[in-house]
């Protein structure tokens, strides 16, 4: 009976912990300051690489402020412009591989209407290239809560 007291005990602090705990999140701001997005949960950039005219997809990770690109999945030309050596071949012909030290406190992004570019975090998606004017800068940085 003591034990299983004890366990209850330590679920419910474990819990609260978890509850009160900030859970970082992506946003997005224009050059204004104004909020323009505000999501957590898995976070991808796709875009359409200006060079060669090919889709590349960033799978980002966020960790204390941090934004790391973790993984990049497009043609393997892309991926040496990336400065990636070692990437696998999928199945349709693109390539995934793991960039080298790609860490970002912010990033300032510009949209650009032939950059198809947007953001997947969590569920929620933001076509930058389809709801901003050409030559706005949206700046995404982590923050501890929405």
């Amino acid at each position: 009976m003591k034990e299983t007291s004890a366990q209850a005990i330590l679920i419910c602090a474990l819990v609260f912990l978890f509850l009160i705990m900030p859970i970082e999140v992506i946003e997005v701001r224009d050059e204004n300051g104004a909020r323009i997005f505000c999501a957590s949960g898995d976070t991808r950039y796709i875009s359409r690489n200006s060079i060669y005219g090919v889709t590349v997809s960033e799978v980002w990770a966020i960790n204390s402020g941090v934004i790391t690109i973790v993984s990049v999945s497009s043609t393997p030309i892309v991926l040496d412009y990336y400065g990636i050596e070692s990437y696998r071949m999928n199945p349709d012909g693109t390539a995934t591989g793991t960039p080298k030290d790609l860490h970002y406190n912010e990033v300032r992004m510009k949209a650009t209407p032939r950059g198809e570019q947007k953001l997947e975090v969590g569920s929620w998606t933001l076509e930058i290239s389809r709801n901003f004017e050409e030559g706005s800068v949206l700046i995404i940085r982590v923050k501890k809560t929405c």
